[in-house]
C-alpha cells in the first residue's frame, strides 16, 4: 500500500521506509490488533534489514501503535475507544485543513485523478479486492491533501493514519457502501471547488467512520464478555 508521504518526492532513510511499511501493514490488517510480532518474521515479511525494522518497532511503540508486554514480546495494540476518539479528533483537525487547502489549489488534472481513484475503489470493491480498494481510498485523499502544497501537514496526516488499523472499517457490515457515498460527496465538493464544503464533507466522513467503529467496538466487547456455556 502506498504511504501518503511517498508522494512528497523527498528522500527517505531506511528507518523511515521501515516505519512506513510496518505502519501500512498494520493499517491494512496484515497484522491484526493483539497479534504478537517477532523481529525475525518482520524482517522476512518486509524485506528489510534488522536494524531499520528494530527502529520502526521502537517508533511505533512510542506512538502507541505497538505495545510491549512485561516479558518483552511486542504486539499490535488492541482497540481502545478513548484512543480511537483521540486519533479521529486529531485526524479531523488535520484533514479538514488539508481538504480546505487542497480544494482551493487543486488542478483539473488532479480532480480527474481523484475521479479515477474513486472509480478504481468502486470497481475493486465489487470484485472483492479489498487491499486494492484500500489503496485507491488512500490515493484519493492523498491527491487532494497534496494539492494544498503543505508537505508537513501531509506528513502529519500520514502519521495519524498509522495510529490506527483502518482495515477494521472494511469489515464492518454496511460501512463500505456508506463510505463510497461519502467519497462521492467529497469529490462533488472538490469538483465545485468549494473549500468549505470539502472540509465539511471530510469531517462528516471521519465522524461517520468513528461512529461505526464505536458501535463495532462496543458490540465486540459485549460479545466477548458473555460467559461461554458449560458443556
Amino acid at each position: 500500500m502506498t504511504a501518503i508521504s511517498g508522494g512528497s518526492g523527498r528522500f527517505k532513510t531506511k528507518r523511515e521506509v521501515a516505519i512506513d511499511q510496518l505502519g501500512a501493514a498494520i493499517r491494512s490488517g496484515r497484522y491484526a490488533p493483539g497479534q504478537e510480532l517477532r523481529q525475525v518474521q518482520l524482517v522476512q515479511d518486509l524485506g528489510l534489514g534488522s536494524t531499520p525494522v528494530r527502529e520502526a518497532v521502537l517508533e511505533l511503540l512510542a506512538r502507541g501503535v505497538l505495545v510491549q508486554e512485561s516479558h518483552r514480546s511486542v504486539r499490535v495494540a488492541e482497540l481502545d475507544l478513548d484512543r480511537l476518539r483521540n486519533v479521529y479528533r486529531v485526524r479531523a483537525l488535520l484533514e479538514t485543513e488539508a481538504a480546505r487547502l487542497g480544494t482551493a489549489k487543486i488542478s483539473g488534472d488532479d480532480i480527474r485523478r481523484m475521479k479515477e481513484q474513486l472509480q478504481r475503489m468502486t470497481d475493486t470493491i465489487k470484485a472483492g479486492d479489498i487491499p486494492v480498494a484500500q489503496d485507491a481510498d488512500h490515493e484519493f485523499r492523498y491527491i487532494l491533501y497534496a494539492a494544498g502544497g503543505n508537505p508537513i501537514l501531509v506528513d502529519m496526516i500520514d502519521q495519524a493514519w498509522n495510529l490506527f488499523p483502518g482495515s477494521i472499517l472494511w469489515n464492518i457490515p454496511g460501512r463500505i457502501k456508506q463510505s463510497l457515498k461519502e467519497h462521492r460527496v467529497i469529490l462533488d465538493a472538490v469538483t465545485r471547488r468549494d473549500p468549505t464544503a470539502a472540509a465539511f464533507s471530510i469531517e462528516s466522513h471521519l465522524l461517520s467512520a468513528l461512529a461505526a467503529l464505536e458501535s463495532h467496538v462496543v458490540s465486540f466487547s459485549k460479545r466477548s464478555s458473555v460467559p461461554r456455556s458449560q458443556s
